[in-house]
């Protein structure tokens, strides 16, 4: 039985196998959780990448840490991640929202390696 809202974690500072548990949760379970801004839709436009190669991208347990998890001002944890999606080196920045309780995130930008 699925869980109705993603698992947080309490943990200070975040590490990088805590951040890529939280964001394999909701790109498996809670995609809805994860907002796409404005930004990373035009770079995909721009890039030719697709949502698809992105979620494949959070899914994947292969994906390295280029920079971060570092928590910003905000209090949220910001990270790059880079990996392969349908044939292209991809990097992601994401912002980790409320990583404790009530996960979520925001893809900030995009680009080809």
């Amino acid at each position: 039985m699925q869980n109705k809202k993603p698992q947080g974690a309490d943990e200070f500072p975040l590490t990088e196998v805590t951040a890529r548990q939280i964001i394999n949760d909701l790109a498996q379970n809670f995609t809805h959780r994860i907002r796409w801004s404005k930004h990373v839709k035009q770079r995909m436009t721009e890039r030719g990448v697709t949502s698809g190669q992105i979620l494949t991208l959070l899914k994947s347990k292969r994906s390295v840490f280029r920079e971060g998890p570092y928590e910003e001002s905000n209090g949220d944890w910001k990270f790059n991640l880079k990996g392969m999606a349908a044939g292209k080196v991809i990097e992601l920045t994401v912002a980790l929202k409320s990583h404790q309780n009530d996960p979520s995130s925001v893809l900030v930008t995009v680009w080809i390696n």
